[in-house]
């Protein structure tokens, strides 16, 4: 799987002197990766009970480690990688109640901080906005440029290929996985990051004895992208009124052009409003959102944006109820290991789970033979919103 876990794991594997290739059915980052918000975030948006959760710590050292990566000094080197924004902030009407101290707290110093008006992000200075603006100790990457960056190194270990199937001994350890141009590629060692397409390699993992193999569980979102000539660039989460623990709007600001000399911008638009429009349809999610933004940004005019959307689904491994988990995973069965960074931010620590799961790196072999017969470079999925 060619997102930014698999692409990330090869970056680490190469460090370590494994030879391995990476297996992408369409383009890098095609499904999950290239539809994130590009978000690097510490947890807070998982502590809006005004109590820090298993969640909310379990990410809370991601936004440093990232960071140091893209100052060249972490585990992967992204210093050409594209951050988009260094801070984002968190904005209210300014009733806050509990999460006022919550958020002035000593166990959040550092992590949350209350803004003086002269500092708002641009859209929130005008005499109409009386409420109260917190900056987050947050990153925005570009998805592209580090997808970009990841693959651009290692371009002779990178196939387009689909694994159709695969074969195990007797011993229930995998042999072999079969490519749909019927290929079949052997190794000492096999990884799945592919998401949604885990689904089929946990399925045989189980079929062969490793019952202890997750199953794959997709939690939807509807994400909504709202064009409109007043936007402003914004990175932020609305928790007016909220009613659970949970943002009501997650926004993030993207280009509505490749050239990089158009400075319009679109905001892409999750939180409260993505989980629960799954239950409506195209135009009932665009009524919504609508209504959503004059509610809470009710200064702009919005009854001529225009608004589209987005389904996605975001691939884990399976919990009890459904429920979102807390941290990356990655389960060794045999000689396979089934992984999932489960959001974006926890993407070093699955690297981190799985170095501590394989086994080190065997005789280099003539697996990258292969790459010589590839047709194509593949390529880095568009973002969703600059395709026609």
């Amino acid at each position: 799987g060619g997102g930014v876990a698999g692409l990330w794991l090869l970056n680490l594997l190469v460090q370590r002197g494994y030879n391995v290739l990476l297996f992408e059915a369409e383009a890098l980052g095609n499904a999950q990766s290239i539809a994130s918000q590009g978000m690097i975030h510490g947890g807070i948006k998982y502590a809006l009970s005004a109590a820090l959760t298993d969640a909310s710590e379990a990410i809370a050292r991601m936004p440093d480690r990232w960071r140091s990566c893209l100052q060249g000094n972490g585990e992967v080197d992204l210093t050409n990688v594209s951050v988009v924004a260094r801070k984002y902030h968190m904005w209210s009407d300014g009733k806050l109640g509990k999460l006022s101290s919550f958020f002035a707290s000593h166990a959040l110093r550092g992590r949350v901080d209350v803004l003086a008006k002269a500092d708002f992000p641009g859209i929130f200075q005008t005499p109409s906005f009386n409420g109260t603006v917190h900056a987050l100790d947050d990153l925005v990457l570009d998805v592209n440029s580090l997808l970009s960056e990841l693959s651009s190194s290692h371009q002779d270990k990178i196939i387009q290929g689909r694994v159709t199937s695969t074969q195990f001994d007797a011993d229930g350890k995998l042999s072999a996985v079969q490519l749909k141009t019927g290929q079949s590629i052997c190794a000492n060692q096999f990884i799945f990051s592919a998401g949604a397409g885990n689904t089929t390699f946990s399925d045989a993992l189980r079929a062969a004895g490793h019952s202890h193999a997750p199953a794959t569980q997709l939690r939807p979102l509807h994400q909504a992208f709202v064009v409109h000539p007043d936007l402003q660039e914004l990175h932020a989460h609305c928790i007016t009124g909220i009613r659970s623990a949970e943002p009501r709007l997650t926004i993030t600001s993207h280009p509505l052009s490749s050239d990089a000399s158009q400075e319009d911008v679109g905001w892409y638009i999750g939180g409260h409003l993505a989980t629960a429009g799954v239950k409506r349809n195209t135009e009932a999610q665009i009524t919504v959102t609508r209504q959503e933004l004059a509610t809470t940004l009710p200064w702009i005019d919005w009854s001529s944006a225009s608004i589209s959307t987005l389904r996605i689904d975001r691939a884990e491994p399976r919990q009890h109820f459904g429920n979102k988990p807390d941290e990356a995973c990655a389960v060794r069965c045999g000689n396979a290991t089934l992984c999932w960074p489960t959001k974006l931010s926890l993407v070093p620590d699955l690297g981190d789970q799985v170095l501590n799961s394989i086994e080190p790196p065997g005789e280099a072999s003539s697996l990258r033979n292969l790459v010589d017969s590839a047709e194509n470079r593949v390529a880095v999925a568009e973002a969703p919103w600059l395709r026609s």
